[in-house]
């Protein structure tokens, strides 16, 4: 099985490790993580996961056969910068930052062909139910593109897109379970405010939230028509959606998505040109 340098020790590194050790598939002692300065976090990664930690280059080099650039996108440069004389076209790196582009990163190594891949995992990696929508770069062969889908497969389900949609799938797969998760916390607030028990309410909620989803995986049916067939007139889910209606509330998660992604694409046009970076740090 492939080992794995993780470049960052955020929630999104966490979850993919949480994800790849639970797969059973990924010996923890096949994953090694690093960061910038957070000692505690790197031992309380070790101690969670029994997963290595480092941050001398030449360990996490000599240690991944891929490279995992997960730190905040303002920082990539600063990350990969130890890294310039290390990385090759046998060491791919795949990035799970919002915003930086293939093209930015492949420039970062001018006089190297390192295969790079953009993929944007959620933390739902960490229950092994990831979607993993990715892009390849010019220099990634048809083999390593085989093996990093394989591997992010064992954290969920993954699609290849054009690189031109990550920064729409970004605010999407990446940022949805976030909006999920408020959605929910409104229904188990409601739940209390009418009397359920908030323990039976969060499973009463999380349950049909997944059933809910499976049923849009398994058919062809559109939501429209799904939630049209539990409305009744004059019932329920009626009454319940003309508030809906009223409030805006599909205009407003519609609305959101728009704005991540149109963070998503500020994120990656204010970093620093990666040829700028090299020319400085020469």
């Amino acid at each position: 099985m492939v080992n794995i340098s993780i470049l960052g020790g955020g929630s999104m590194a966490e979850a993919l490790t949480a994800g790849w050790v639970r797969s059973g598939k990924v010996p923890s002692g096949n994953i090694l993580a690093s960061n910038r300065s957070n000692d505690l976090r790197l031992k309380e990664l070790e101690e969670t996961y029994g997963i290595k930690t480092s941050r001398s280059p030449e360990k996490i080099y000599d240690h991944g056969d891929i490279f995992i650039l997960a730190c905040k996108p303002k920082d990539w440069q600063k990350a990969l910068a130890p890294f310039k004389n290390f990385l090759n076209p046998d060491t791919p790196l795949v990035s799970v930052m919002a915003g930086v582009t293939i093209n930015s990163m492949e420039d970062f190594f001018p006089e190297t062909q390192v295969p790079v891949m953009r993929t944007i995992p959620n933390t739902s990696a960490v229950v092994n139910a990831s979607m993993t929508p990715y892009a390849a770069g010019k220099w990634v062969t048809a083999d390593q593109k085989t093996s990093i889908n394989h591997l992010f497969q064992l954290v969920g389900d993954t699609a290849e897109v054009p690189e031109q949609s990550m920064d729409a799938m970004t605010a999407l797969t990446g940022t949805g379970p976030a909006y999920i998760y408020y959605l929910m916390e409104s229904m188990e607030l409601a739940a209390e405010e009418i009397g359920i028990d908030k323990k039976l309410a969060r499973h009463l909620v999380s349950q049909t939230l997944l059933g809910a989803g499976l049923r849009v995986q398994e058919n062809d049916l559109s939501p429209s028509i799904l939630y049209q067939q539990i409305m009744s007139p004059g019932g329920t889910t009626e009454a319940g959606f003309k508030v809906l209606k009223e409030q805006g509330m599909q205009d407003i998660m519609i609305n959101c998505i728009h704005r991540a992604f149109e963070r998503s694409k500020e994120l990656g046009g204010s970093e620093t040109n990666a040829l700028a970076f090299n020319k400085n740090h020469l």
